[in-house]
């Protein structure tokens, strides 16, 4: 199963999905993951659930179809029809208009809510509750998330859904959906996929696993054993309307390319022993040509913690950060 959240906010777009492959009702693994977000041309994003290999099939026909682009009412039929034979559903994003609209059962879902989803409803019900705070985060009591974004447009709601989002892939009572969270958002009239960073550190030990932080509390959070320079990062090519991104994960210096796939490869290159400034030119080699890569690649280590010294009354949280690479311009 799959679950992608896609939100519209004053016509910034941003969708975000899981990359877990199931077969048989059984999780595979990671060289099997896939991306369920696609570019499609004419300023137009589409995200995916169901068969990958079908769904592809029909997103590269629309694009060679329409290479150009195509106006709203076709880009929608086109997609009803994908629908209808494939059994797949869909959200389409057209940047121009800042407009989301999700097919369902092959046929257009009606509404003007800004929120939309396809996939597992268990999944997205449990989206809800952490949306709400009306469940506790899977790591809360033992570690905190940090998540930055790097180059997001003004008011682009990215962060928001990934931040919700990383806790139902995190979720073991969710087996419907894991493996990473890849985002895509509109900037200008194009799509392209975030640049993130996602770092954990220490639950506060003033805090009891009862309570909740506040961002206003006087507390340095740092981090160390498990959650030392741990941190999973979203890598963009610098191109847009480009269907690859990758995940890097530094504890273990894995990269993780992910594409459309093709008759070389299913979607997904593993590369191990990947150092953060090697990144760039690691894609550059797989993918045979300049990847202009857009990274942030942040984390918080033990040897560089610094003790944090309120000097206002209105200073709350203390981050202890290192950059371990940024290629961002």
């Amino acid at each position: 199963m799959t679950l992608v959240v896609a939100r519209s906010e004053n016509g910034r777009l941003a969708m975000a999905a899981d990359t877990l492959i199931s077969a048989h009702g059984s999780p595979l693994p990671m060289r099997n993951w896939a991306i369920k977000l696609a570019c499609l041309p004419g300023h137009v994003c589409v995200a995916y659930s169901g068969s990958p290999e079908l769904s592809w099939r029909f997103i590269k026909d629309f694009r060679a179809t329409y290479p150009s682009g195509a106006g709203y009412d076709t880009v929608i039929s086109f997609f009803e029809l994908a629908g209808r034979k494939t059994g797949c559903d869909f959200i389409v994003g057209f940047s121009h208009t800042g407009k989301l609209v999700s097919i369902k059962d092959g046929l257009r879902c009606t509404g003007v809510a800004k929120t939309h989803w396809i996939g597992d409803f268990v999944a997205y019900k449990r989206f809800c509750e952490y949306q709400y705070r009306k469940k506790e985060k899977p790591e809360h009591g033992r570690a905190i998330s940090s998540v930055m974004f790097a180059d997001e447009e003004k008011g682009s709601p990215a962060s928001d859904i990934y931040s919700i989002m990383r806790n139902v892939v995190a979720d073991r009572e969710i087996t419907s959906v894991g493996g990473f969270v890849t985002v895509i958002s509109n900037r200008e009239s194009e799509f392209r996929f975030s640049v993130y960073s996602d770092i954990l550190m220490d639950w506060p030990i003033e805090l009891t696993s009862g309570q909740d932080i506040q961002l206003t509390d006087k507390n340095n959070l740092i981090s160390t054993g498990e959650n030392d320079r741990f941190s999973i990062s979203q890598i963009s090519l610098g191109y847009y309307n480009i269907n690859m991104c990758a995940i890097y994960i530094l504890k273990g210096n894995i990269l993780c390319l992910l594409s459309e796939p093709d008759e070389r490869s299913d979607g997904c290159v593993i590369i191990k022993n990947v150092a953060p400034n090697k990144i760039e030119e690691t894609i550059d080699r797989v993918i045979g040509f300049p990847s202009r890569a857009l990274s942030l690649i942040m984390s918080s280590r033990k040897e560089t913690i610094a003790p944090f010294r309120i000097r206002s009354p209105n200073e709350g949280l203390g981050l202890n950060l290192y950059c371990e690479a940024n290629t961002m311009k």
